[in-house]
């Protein structure tokens, strides 16, 4: 069992000592995504966070891995201690360490997935266990109950094609089910498979959720957030990582500022996969 905050503390730690040579070289906060390029010109992706503390912001909501397409950014009012700093004035030249701590923090979302995009920038990615899509690997059925955390648009019918029932758990009611904790823990108790959006990393939800988990046999964190490090998930249920190797970053990054989702960012990326053993 993993407490709330243990997994973005333990990325940081991973990732540390990488991080001490490295700098800020460039950040893009978009409509969707936050992009971070450092020094030696590797690109990491985070979504971008929206806020429920009193401040709003343009985004999508919260967990949303749907597909936006271009689109004007309208004006973000965030938190007033998140408001403190605009990151793509500051930050280049910053160390990435300096920005890489910045996973510990709770409360501070928008620092948080500055750090995470910063943490993908860091990652190297030894091998992949599969290119493309990551739903066929799924193998799914008729008698599969699948617990989605974070509405995957993309999947929707074709989840549905499969025969098997399908819950969205969001904190949106317009995109999902939005729960108590306890209509939640039943749910993600009797599914067989999860998919979860890694952007509940920012929320410190992730420990939570997976703790809830009965016994699915498959267990996917997916989108272009996730973390492709299989240490980090080393005691946890998952056993598949879906994410992204960026191929052209310049193209990313004027994406991105562009108010660029998944869609708009897919030419420009090769989707990847780990399966986990466990």
């Amino acid at each position: 069992m993993v407490k709330s905050g243990d997994l973005s503390i333990r990325l940081y730690e991973l990732l540390r000592n990488q991080a001490k040579t490295r700098a800020i070289a460039d950040v893009r906060l978009g409509r969707a995504y936050i992009a971070v390029r450092i020094d030696d010109g590797r690109l990491g992706l985070s979504g971008f966070p929206t806020y429920s503390d009193g401040g709003t912001a343009p985004l999508s909501p919260p967990y949303d891995d749907g597909c936006p397409g271009r689109s004007e950014i309208p004006t973000t009012k965030l938190p007033r201690r998140e408001a403190t700093f605009l990151p793509s004035v500051t930050l280049p030249g910053t160390g990435a360490a300096t920005v890489l701590k910045w996973l510990a923090e709770k409360g501070a979302p928008l620092k948080k997935a500055l750090a995470l995009a910063t943490a993908n920038a860091l990652i190297r990615q030894g091998h992949s266990d599969g290119e493309g899509d990551s739903l066929d690997s799924f193998n799914l059925t008729p008698m599969d109950k699948v617990a989605m955390v974070g509405r995957f648009t993309p999947l929707l019918d074709r989840i549905g094609n499969k025969g098997a029932s399908l819950s969205v758990l969001e904190k949106d009611a317009a995109k999902g089910l939005v729960l108590s904790k306890r209509e939640r823990r039943t749910i993600l108790e009797s599914c067989t498979v999860a998919i979860i959006t890694a952007t509940t990393l920012l929320y410190d939800d992730l420990e939570d959720i997976l703790n809830d988990l009965g016994n699915p046999r498959h267990v996917a964190i997916l989108g272009p957030s996730t973390p492709m490090l299989p240490d980090l998930f080393a005691d946890t249920p998952v056993t598949h990582l879906g994410g992204v190797r960026i191929i052209d970053a310049a193209q990313i990054l004027t994406i991105v500022a562009d108010g660029g989702g998944t869609r708009a960012m897919r030419p420009y990326l090769e989707m990847t996969n780990l399966f986990l053993r466990k």
